[in-house]
């Protein structure tokens, strides 16, 4: 080859260099440019846990100013568990900044200030914020030491603040469940944050009063609940028209006492207009603490003049009390060693444990946990109202029945194994969700100066509306303890007795139960999305470890190094071919 070809030939390959060069410059600008103008991200999880809800993007996006947030996850001795967290919080926050530009963050030590003062003042603010503090112990022995940390964040948004605590306060989870159940709920909890944040009013809630229905005492920690999304009232209607106007939905916990018919009517043109009711109605009168004081008790019917209205709207509450396999545990004495006491529980079969169901969920029941029932009725539903559509919402287990009243309420059942063969009843509905027009309860019942008075503006037919009817007055009742003068309250859920009946249930349904009625359904579909966590296994931890880390480490440099002599041995054959082929 002379000279010219091979200075022609360095020419070529200079100038094919140069080209390939610019081209692949070109094509990584490109790259960039539509990555940061569209984002897109391949989640192959069956849970979708790298991927935002749509909820939580439309929350996002309707972000108008800027969100500052402060994360209390940092510091250099923070445990291993706690830097996962962090880890997970970061990459959550800039999935969050994907779908609008007005989050800003950053990571704080709270306790940086090596000043014991200093300290104790940021504790006492932090707390006073609404951040819930956490004790973590680490090491063993001489080097055992505990170290307090703040694992949660304040949202700051036009002068307003809201904390977020990224635990949640369940006395049943222990340990790395604690962490999974807090990593899958993160995204929900910041979403539900930015969005009570950003939203313009809070709507209405009332809870009825005056017909002896659970007191402010009783029902604490599901208004407490409540409040973070929703405006709580407490209020007696007295027959006042038009009372309940200004109410997005209304409650009516367990009333004992005989409704009038003035408060009937005030109710009923209350749905009628588009209101929305959450009914907890019982027949069935018949307490526990009757039964401290005598070996039995009889359960009657108590009329509280509210079957013909429910009826109307398509449901009937029976006159019985159901009994379930699977129920709660009460304490029973069983011995008295040294004057005191000793109590074994025992299965109450007047206590049904229901557990949603998960074959014909609705968002309403879908993700809830167990929930605990007091002496539930059947529900049945009734009517030919086409317009209407019923939902069975909770159910017993196969293994329940009902009993018709008067109902014998006796402990000696206790000492009885049940006859299995007569839970033959099973499934039996406690509480059911109406969706679509009613029918009024005073049609062709008022006089016709009543019924075309334009003050009383009677209506016969409702606009499309919902209500949500449950069996159980005791569902939203949290367990109350007198102390003197004082009044304990228990966590909705919660026994007194047995921490280990704790059932979270309660308050994720009724709360479930208000969002869907007042049309928040965005908090329904975020609190009750699920990432499941796949822990190893701890057992081949132990037995395997050591083997898996060296496949873990040799196969894939074996793999590079085959890939490597594999190319290597590719040119080396084309490119002698060639060499040869030449000459």
């Amino acid at each position: 080859m002379t000279k010219s070809k091979k200075k022609n030939l360095r020419q070529a390959n200079r100038k094919h260099t140069i080209i390939q060069l610019i081209l692949i410059v070109f094509i990584i600008g490109i790259a960039n440019f539509i990555s940061s103008e569209w984002f897109f991200r391949l989640d192959l999880t069956a849970e979708k846990r790298y991927s935002l809800h749509d909820n939580s993007k439309d929350v996002l996006k309707n972000v108008d100013d800027v969100l500052y947030i402060k994360v209390y996850l940092d510091g250099k001795n923070m445990p291993v568990g706690f830097k996962r967290l962090q880890r997970r919080v970061k990459e959550l926050l800039d999935d969050f900044r994907t779908y609008t530009p007005h989050i800003e963050y950053d990571f704080i030590d709270p306790f940086i200030d090596p000043d014991f003062e200093v300290q104790r003042d940021v504790y006492y603010q932090l707390i006073g914020k609404g951040l819930i503090p956490t004790n973590v112990q680490m090491g063993g022995g001489s080097d055992y030491k505990e170290q307090v940390l703040f694992p949660g964040a304040l949202i700051s948004y036009k002068e307003t603040d809201y904390p977020v605590n990224f635990f949640v306060d369940d006395i049943n989870l222990k340990g790395q469940q604690s962490f999974d159940r807090t990593y899958s709920e993160l995204e929900s909890n910041f979403v539900r944050a930015i969005w009570m944040l950003t939203r313009h009013q809070k709507q209405k809630i009332a809870f009825i009063e005056g017909h002896d229905e659970l007191d402010e005492h009783q029902t604490t920690d599901i208004m407490v609940a409540l409040s973070e999304y929703y405006e709580i009232h407490r209020l007696k209607i007295d027959g006042v028209l038009n009372s309940l106007n200004n109410y997005r939905a209304v409650v009516v916990a367990k009333p004992q006492a005989r409704i009038s018919e003035k408060d009937k009517y005030i109710l009923d043109q209350y749905i009628m207009n588009g209101g929305r009711v959450l009914w907890l109605i019982e027949w069935m009168q018949i307490s526990m603490d009757s039964l401290t004081h005598k070996p039995y008790e009889m359960a009657l019917i108590n009329d509280i003049n509210l079957d013909d209205q429910l009826f109307r709207y398509g449901v009937r509450i029976n006159p019985d009390l159901v009994q379930d396999l699977k129920c709660l545990n009460i304490p029973v004495v069983v011995n008295m060693i040294g004057g005191e006491p000793q109590f074994k529980p025992m299965p109450w079969y007047f206590f049904p444990l229901i557990v949603p169901d998960t074959l014909q969920s609705h968002p309403i029941n879908r993700n809830v946990s167990r929930i605990r029932t007091h002496f539930v009725s059947s529900i049945d539903t009734v009517g030919e109202n086409v317009n209407i559509q019923k939902t069975v919402l909770l159910r017993t287990s196969k293994y329940s029945k009902s009993l018709m009243a008067p109902v014998e309420v006796s402990l000696d059942v206790l000492n009885e194994a049940p006859e299995l063969a007569s839970f033959n009843q099973p499934h039996r509905s406690v509480a059911v969700l109406l969706e679509g027009v009613f029918d009024s309860n005073f049609d062709m019942r008022i006089p016709p100066e009543i019924e075309m008075n334009p003050d009383i503006d009677f209506k016969r037919k409702s606009e499309p509306t919902k209500m949500i009817v449950i069996s159980d007055g005791d569902m939203l009742k949290n367990e109350v303890r007198k102390l003197g003068d004082k009044i304990q309250t228990y966590v909705l859920g919660e026994d007194k007795y047995y921490q280990e009946q704790y059932c979270p249930g309660n308050k994720e349904f009724i709360l479930n139960c208000i969002n869907y009625l007042c049309e928040d359904e965005s908090l329904i579909q975020m609190r009750m999305r699920e990432i499941k966590l796949r822990e190893l296994n701890h057992t081949k931890v132990k037995t395997e470890g050591v083997k898996w880390v060296w496949i873990n480490t040799i196969v894939p440099i074996s793999i590079m190094l085959i890939i490597g002599i594999g190319l290597l041995l590719f040119r080396k054959f084309k490119y002698g071919r060639q060499k040869t082929q030449k000459i």
